[in-house]
């Protein structure tokens, strides 16, 4: 799908989710990127930081879209294309992007042990989630309130539900070491990489999204 307007790259001084997931993409990387849509971020990944891309995506017209873009595509579920051996074929990959992916998959841990699995040594993931303990989200459960959404925090198809806590958890027990983290929210959107400092003062609080660096250990 297309990006919305708010998770673009953007031109001007703000940073968003987007800009930190390519910044943390490793330069020259075999990279797979999991749940790529319409190829948006492969193709920056590729043209950018000189990566080596494979884009899965599950949905056939966004895979139109990016075979358009000239990109090496992978059509279906995640968990059925590493059963069936045909990521393997195309790895391994010094690098797995997961934008905003492992929130819409019933068991996360199971998808990201199997992409780790597929790894070159000490290959990365790069991952962002949105944090459901962001402080706006906070406010909204304190009163009461859980209505889903078209987009955020609560898009009508997340089927998990993270805090940076449980998001580094997962990302232990997968048996990788968080190295950095971008914390993504209205300061960052307002004025750039500024706004980051005052995200981090409390990260689980003020940041809409998290954005992590996990290796190997």
């Amino acid at each position: 799908m297309t990006p919305e307007p708010r998770y673009r790259l953007r031109s001007g001084r703000g940073y968003g989710t987007h800009e930190a997931l390519i910044d943390l993409v490793q330069p020259g990387a075999r990279l797979l990127d999991v749940g790529a849509a319409g190829g948006y971020l492969s193709g920056i990944a590729r043209d950018r930081k000189g990566a080596s891309v494979v884009a899965l995506e599950p949905d056939p017209d966004s895979c139109v879209r990016a075979r358009a873009l000239g990109l090496d595509v992978l059509e279906g579920d995640v968990r059925a294309l590493i059963d069936a051996g045909d990521v393997a074929d195309k790895g391994p990959y010094d690098q797995v992007l997961l934008a905003d992916v492992l929130e819409h998959t019933p068991e996360p841990d199971a998808v990201l042990r199997d992409l780790v699995g597929l790894l070159t040594p000490g290959g990365s993931v790069v991952v962002s989630l949105p944090n459901i303990a962001y402080a706006l989200a906070r406010l909204r459960l304190l009163r009461g309130v859980w209505r889903y959404e078209r987009t955020g925090i609560f898009d009508d198809t997340h089927l998990r539900f993270f805090t940076r806590a449980t998001a580094r958890e997962m990302l232990e027990r997968a048996g990788l070491r968080v190295e950095a983290e971008r914390h993504i929210g209205p300061a960052s959107y307002a004025v750039g990489r500024p706004g980051m400092a005052v995200t981090r003062l409390r990260p689980g609080l003020l940041a809409s999204q998290l954005v992590f660096l996990a290796r190997l250990a």
